[in-house]
Formats: structure tokens, C-alpha cells, sequence
């Protein structure tokens, strides 16, 4: 164990065996550190906050404060992380709202400077967020999610497995399982072929899942109409869980984003006069 004579750790703290914390660093009483965690130089480590292993504090990330809630009770609940989780430079995460209740995160998680999960968040493993990306409060995060720069998750939304959210987005729906999040519209332009792909996924996977999208966005299905062709059409395999996902959701989805209709452009000469006519038309289709 290495603690920098300028740290301010509570001796009330329970720190494992190579627990490393830096100079002007604090961790308070109630705080439970597993072994190997490191905490950099200015990093906050509050009360209420249960670590496991190997996980690492950026310099002055905040872990454990108290609920951004303008209701917020006198007592309130805790932080609850797995293991080789990084949280770098400013991070945030806050404790949940009520006593008794958890912000949990899971294990082998990347979470870039400047991110932020609010109360009574859940997220699982292996997901990567990027700068600035932010979870409002009771926001759940499925396995291998990617949640790039700056992205805003409204409070409840859920972002499924191996989503992948791009930069600047503002999530207001559920974003269901495998999908790929333009960060300009916030809507849907189709799987996450590349982290499927990586993620251990097989071709007949990829090809169900591409038979599933068309049936959810293409066919103009009903809502019940799209949960059943899901149970009729498909057995087994990733779709099974794309459908419990989209069985269980309380805000909506995320839409797709679809190409406008047929533009006519007027293209004229500019060292021609103005005229009402249009010199030459072109018949464009978006996409």
C-alpha cells in the first residue's frame, strides 16, 4: 500500500492490499477500496462508495457525491463498482437518490475525462465512454455499449447491448440493442455491424439481426404486430434479446433516420442573369 503523505484518507476507510493513493488526493470514511486500486493526485473518493479491484481514479475525479436532486433526502443511497474499471480525469458519479438503493457499474469499463453518471444509473461491462459523454439519473447501460464524446442520455432512457451512440447526440428514447446512433440526428442508420463483428458475433447472427431491423423499421408493422413477427420468425440468437428489450420499454425507441423524398435542384450559370427558368434540372435522390 502506497498513500502520499499529502493524501487525506480517513482511517475509517477500508483499503485492499496495493492500494495506491496520490498527493492531496482524500478518501473518506464508509469508502471500501478492493486491492490494486489507484487513486491519482486530487481525485475525491466519498462516503458510500464500494470498489473492487484493480480500479483507477483519474486526477480530481469525484466518485460518490451526492445526488444532483433538488428533493433530495437527508440520507441517500451508494456507489457500487466491479473491477478494473478506469474513470479518468473529472469524472462524476453519484449516489443514488434513496437509502438502500445503488448506482452500480459493472467491471472493465472505460470512462474518458469529463464524463458523468448521475443517480440510480446502471451500467454493465465492457462498455467505453467517451469525453464529456453524460448519463442522467435512473439511465441504464447494457454490455459493450459505446457512448462517443459528449453525447446526452436523458434521465430513464436505456442504450442496449453493443449500441453505439455517435458524438454530440441526444438520447430521449431507448436505443435498442446493436444499433448504430448518428450523432447529428439522433436517429438510427442501422446495426453496429463492426462491433458486432468484434464482439465474437457470427455472420448467421449478423443476418438475423439484419431480418430483424427490416422487420422493426421497414415493414410499417404496428408495435404488437412487430413483438410477434420477432417471436414467430426468430428462435434463437441475438435477436431474442433485441425483442425482450423492446418488450420491456417504458419511453419509446430511438426511429430511424430515413432519406427525405425526391429534390429537384435549379442549377444556373452565375455569370448569367437571374431568370424565373431554371438553366439546367437535376433530378437528385438523397442516399
Amino acid at each position: 500500500m502506497s498513500i502520499h503523505p499529502l493524501a487525506a484518507v480517513s482511517p475509517d476507510a477500508q483499503l485492499g492490499t496495493g492500494v495506491t493513493i496520490g498527493a492531496f488526493a482524500s478518501v473518506e470514511a464508509d469508502v471500501v477500496l478492493g486491492d490494486f486500486c489507484t487513486v491519482a493526485s486530487g481525485a475525491h473518493i466519498k462516503s458510500g462508495v464500494t470498489a473492487g479491484c484493480h480500479n483507477e481514479f483519474g486526477e480530481h475525479a469525484v466518485i460518490g457525491g451526492a445526488p444532483q436532486h433538488i428533493a433530495r433526502p437527508s440520507q441517500t443511497g451508494r456507489v457500487v463498482l466491479g473491477d478494473h474499471n478506469v474513470f479518468r480525469e473529472h469524472v462524476t458519479v453519484h449516489r443514488a437518490l434513496k437509502p438502500g438503493a445503488q448506482t452500480l457499474v459493472g467491471s472493465n469499463n472505460y470512462v474518458m475525462s469529463g464524463g458523468h453518471f448521475g443517480h440510480d444509473v446502471v451500467v454493465g461491462n465492457n462498455c467505453i465512454f467517451a469525453n464529456g459523454a453524460m448519463l442522467g439519473g435512473h439511465v441504464e447501460v447494457e454490455d459493450r455499449a459505446f457512448v462517443s464524446g459528449a453525447v446526452a442520455v436523458h434521465q430513464f432512457c436505456r442504450i442496449g447491448r453493443l449500441a453505439m451512440v455517435g458524438g454530440h447526440a441526444r438520447v430521449v428514447q431507448d436505443v435498442p440493442p446493436y444499433m448504430l446512433v448518428d450523432g447529428q440526428s439522433g436517429s438510427i442508420v442501422g446495426l453496429n455491424v463492426v462491433g458486432l463483428r468484434r464482439s465474437g458475433h457470427s455472420s448467421e447472427d449478423i443476418t438475423d439481426l439484419k431480418a430483424a431491423y427490416r422487420v422493426i423499421y421497414r415493414r410499417g408493422l404496428a408495435w404488437k404486430d412487430v413483438l410477434e413477427t420477432l417471436r414467430l420468425e426468430f428462435s434463437a440468437g441475438p435477436v431474442l434479446h433485441l425483442r425482450d428489450f423492446l418488450g420491456s420499454g417504458k419511453r419509446g425507441f430511438s426511429q430511424e433516420r430515413r432519406a427525405p423524398p425526391q429534390a429537384t435542384l435549379r442549377l444556373r450559370i452565375a455569370d448569367e442573369p437571374a431568370t424565373t427558368e431554371p438553366v439546367t434540372t437535376v433530378r437528385a435522390k438523397a442516399g
